[in-house]
């Protein structure tokens, strides 16, 4: 199978060569993509766009830091 890069919101994060080693890389580098993202496949390339969340981010901090 053909290897191509994988693009978040026009970022480049890794490469992959199925849907599924792409979600398994979203996953690896911490990346959730919140709603229903936009994903299209390119010769070269997977694309997808939405709204990003880390993991980690989102969630409420006091003053000090400490949830």
């Amino acid at each position: 199978m053909r290897i191509k890069k994988v693009y978040v919101n026009d970022v480049l994060i890794g490469e992959a060569s199925t849907w599924t080693q792409v979600y398994a890389l979203l996953k690896a580098k911490n990346i959730r993509l919140i709603g229903n993202p936009g994903a299209a496949e390119g010769p070269g390339a997977f694309f997808l766009s939405g709204a990003v969340l880390r993991k980690g981010e989102g969630r409420s901090k006091s003053a000090d830091g400490v949830a």
